[in-house]
């Protein structure tokens, strides 16, 4: 089996502007959230939906593209997360809500709203597969990551080899994307 390591899929498209500090000055005040409880969610795993605040936002294109397609999947820039749009929550909210927590945000001028999928599920990468270059005993960056198929595999995931940072998947969620026409993700293979 493949794993794969999930992308934004080009420029043309539209994305969610939405930052994590936007996420951070709506939060509520009175759940005593700490600063790291948003800016490092996606490294922490820690819930968000009983305190996620109301959200509204734009969609908006790189500046040189005239025409931008919306997606119906992509990353969402503020962590390992993923933002489905109309079309990808329809088709894939259900199922991916076993590995994290959907989360809506309001988008100015259109009726649906859009929804950031918080990853919660982790998998553990091969260390045969792994492995990070070193700077007197520091790690400097990751060389190379990859992983070992086992039966309770999420179909989508993070690890903490990467401090939670990325996206991965197997071949049932490629497949589902690819079967389904959505657009927005590219999957890069991984060793």
């Amino acid at each position: 089996m493949s794993f794969y390591a999930l992308e934004r899929d080009g420029y043309e498209y539209l994305f969610l502007d939405l930052t994590k500090r936007d996420v951070l000055r709506r939060a509520p005040r009175d759940k005593d959230l700490e600063f790291d409880d948003v800016m490092k969610f996606s490294q922490s795993s820690r819930p968000m939906k009983d305190w996620w605040p109301e959200l509204e936002t734009t969609l908006r294109a790189i500046e040189d593209i005239v025409t931008p397609k919306e997606p119906d999947l992509s990353i969402w820039s503020g962590g390992a997360a993923l933002v489905l749009y109309p079309r990808g929550y329809r088709l894939l909210g259900d199922w991916l809500s076993q590995f994290g927590e959907i989360l809506p945000v309001k988008v100015m001028n259109q009726s649906d709203p859009c929804w950031i999928f918080n990853c919660r599920a982790k998998k553990d990468v091969d260390p045969e597969k792994s492995s990070r270059e070193y700077v007197d005993d520091m790690p400097l960056h990751i060389e190379s990551i990859g992983f070992t198929e086992s039966e309770d595999d999420p179909v989508i995931f993070k690890t903490d080899f990467d401090n939670c940072s990325f996206l991965y998947c197997g071949e049932r969620f490629k497949a589902a994307v690819v079967e389904m026409g959505l657009e927005g993700l590219s999957f890069r293979e991984l060793p």
